[in-house]
Order: structure tokens, then sequence, then C-alpha cells
């Protein structure tokens, strides 16, 4: 994807790091996604690596969402593991004010933020782009 978007997506996937199996053990995510460099390897807390979404790249399709999740836009042959269910579809602008509360330190730790790498944490840089409330 080039330049920026035309139109910003209803939906974003976000991925539950706690719950995610791991970027070297499975990365099934980024095999779904239609979108180069929109699923990303970043260190959790522990320094695990795990997937995180773009959401400046991210296009709201849910392709990498598991199967038969409730969020899940559309019907697809595969997804994230029903095992660990780590992904799930949030709407965009209530995802774009989280991240901008997140910048101003005003969520609490337990928000489902940390492990997202985008343009509204101030960096489009994956390895520099988790969001941490601590």
């Amino acid at each position: 994807m080039s330049g920026p978007r035309k139109k910003a997506p209803r939906t974003i996937a976000v991925i539950d790091p706690d719950r995610c199996f791991g970027a070297f053990a499975c990365s099934i995510c980024q095999a779904a996604c239609p979108v180069a460099a929109c699923i990303v390897e970043v260190p959790d807390q522990d320094g695990r690596m795990v997937c995180a979404v773009r959401a400046d790249l991210c296009i709201g399709c849910g392709l990498c969402v598991t199967l038969g999740n409730p969020t899940a836009p559309q019907q697809r042959e595969f997804g994230c593991p029903p095992d660990y269910d780590a992904i799930n579809m949030v709407p965009f602008e209530d995802m774009v004010s989280a991240l901008k509360s997140a910048e101003a330190g005003e969520l609490p730790k337990e928000t489902p933020i940390t492990g997202v790498a985008n343009e509204f944490a101030g960096t489009s840089d994956p390895a520099t782009a988790v969001i941490t409330n601590r």
C-alpha cells in the first residue's frame, strides 16, 4: 500500500499479545494478511516475540481473525488458530481514540493496547512501536 489511505476502514484487527502464540512459532495471521508488513513481530512485556497489527496499514478485511470468531467480517479458509483466538476486529475510531489516550497516559494498564504498532503511537517503526501503559 503506497501513500495515505483514501478511506479509514470501519474496523481493524487487534492482537492480544497474551493470547498470541508467538511470531516465530505461528505467524498464520501474517500469511493470511493481504497487506505487506501490516502484521509485524514485536517483543511483548516479557521479551517474547508476538504479532502486532499496524493500524496505519490494516484494511479491516478480517482474514487474520480466528475461524468462528464473531468479530470476523467474512468467512475464509484460515486465520489465527482457534486455540489462541488472539485477534479481534475493533471499530477503527475506537482504536484511534484509545491509542491517542494511551499516548497521553490516560489509559489504565489493563487496556488491550499493548502490542499495537501504528502511526498513532507516534512511530511507524515496528521495533519501537509497542505501546505499554506502565
